[in-house]
């Protein structure tokens, strides 16, 4: 791999605070997905501490007075586009407000994964013998014909391409070869700045190459051109496949961070009421008295359906750990799942529910449309599975999206003392 020109400029100290990092971090996130969105030829919007671009919508800082209104400008902006398209929301801070979650659910915002965010100091990054692997720097990204190699679409192509000649510095592809053909790629986004740092995003290997490792080499790669650049610093986000490799690199855990899911029909579904909004809010902050004041004026369904997003009341008073807020829906006739008692840490009450309403066992819901024991399994919950084979299940169900029965799910997620118990359960 070439040397590159190491520009003169500044970038973040060589020992930044835990603060420091986090806001060079956010800044460095930011940036990514506005230069993607303008090199797209996109448009940003920005309202306070929030952001909507293509495909992404990040909340660095907010103010607790006034991040709904906020956030409702961007979704009225998200609303107004078209084609309207999915978009995942990142807080970008180490812990967001107590009732960050409450709102965005109330508006129609979905659960999603945590990323992990993991920080290497290029003072100490563990530089191995030279790689055996052909590694270069692409200039111009051309389309590549490979289906099977992680986040990379051919679709892309072009708008990396942009990129790459708007940041010619701040914005390589390190893409590696093996035998002519491409087994891994992943890119740099460079800050600088007092809080400048490289960000690499958008690893992937392809499946019949790993444990070759590409990745490692890949990512040593990227931390050597970001020194030669100039940085201090390296920040990416850690599948749990990829974490291992970026730790044998230099990467320490940073800690998770948070991220919703912004789906289509809740940018096409009519605009909640102001009523539906507070009380949804009130239900994820455990505030009784507003509950019993908005509850009122709400058709009895309201308390049952789900939201656009795909969450109802009590859903939602799980996903906040509001037990109060629970307790109050059931009170007014919300049945209560297994899962959801569960989750509260109403586990005394799962006996009674499945005396009660044995059919539970056998509701499939959520976004799976999955068993109670299929979501045991994919948590590798022993205690819930154990519990919920105390009375007749129907082993035979397969759930929506994978078309496979429990059995199928604990080999698939290698539950080996699950798959045990469904064999002595079943015989």
């Amino acid at each position: 791999m070439r040397k590159r020109q190491r520009p003169e400029q500044l970038f973040l100290e060589e020992d930044p605070t835990p603060d420091r990092r986090w806001q060079a971090l956010s800044l460095n996130v930011q940036a990514w997905y506005e230069r993607l969105t303008q090199a797209g030829g996109g448009n940003i919007v920005r309202e306070g501490g929030v952001m909507g671009a293509d495909g992404h919508m990040t909340i660095a800082s907010v103010d607790p007075l006034q991040i709904g209104e906020h956030i409702n400008c961007i979704l009225d902006w998200y609303r107004d586009r078209q084609p309207q398209g999915e978009a995942i929301c990142w807080y970008l801070s180490p812990v967001p407000p107590g009732d960050l979650g409450a709102q965005l659910f109330a508006r129609g915002f979905a659960p999603n994964w945590q990323p992990h965010w993991m920080w290497c100091d290029l003072r100490h990054f563990h530089r191995n013998h030279p790689s055996p692997f052909d590694i270069q720097i692409v200039e111009n990204e051309p389309v590549w014909q490979v289906d099977d190699l992680p986040n990379y679409d051919p679709h892309d192509a072009p708008v990396l391409a942009a990129l790459h000649r708007a940041y010619p510095d701040h914005a390589p592809s390190l893409v590696a070869f093996q035998e002519h053909q491409i087994v891994g790629r992943c890119l740099l986004n460079v800050t600088a700045g007092q809080w400048g740092i490289a960000g690499l995003f958008g690893m992937g290997v392809v499946p019949s190459a790993r444990r070759q490792g590409i990745g490692t080499a890949l990512a040593q790669a990227a931390c050597a051109l970001a020194q030669q650049i100039g940085c201090r610093h390296v920040v990416l986000n850690a599948s749990p496949m990829g974490e291992p490799v970026y730790r044998r690199v230099g990467f320490q855990s940073m800690g998770y961070g948070y991220t919703w899911f912004l789906p289509v029909q809740t940018l096409t579904a009519p605009v909640p009421t102001t009523d539906l909004v507070r009380f949804l809010e009130a239900v994820g902050r455990g505030d009784i008295l507003t509950l019993d004041e908005t509850g009122k004026r709400l058709e009895e369904k309201a308390l049952r359906e789900p939201s656009s997003g795909g969450l109802t009341p009590l859903d939602i008073a799980v996903r906040c750990q509001q037990p109060e807020s629970a307790t109050w829906l059931v009170e007014q006739g919300v049945p209560l799942g297994l899962l959801s008692a569960w989750d509260l840490g109403w586990k005394e009450q799962i006996p009674r529910l499945l005396t009660e309403h044995p059919e539970l066992v056998n509701l499939q819901g959520g976004e799976w449309h999955a068993t109670p024991l299929q979501i045991a399994i994919e948590r590798g919950d022993l205690e819930l599975a154990k519990l919920l084979l105390t009375v007749p299940n129907d082993l035979g169900i397969k759930d929506a999206a994978f078309q496979s029965t429990a059995m199928g799910w604990a080999h698939h997620f290698q539950r080996t003392e699950i798959v045990a118990l469904l064999e002595r359960h079943r015989s």
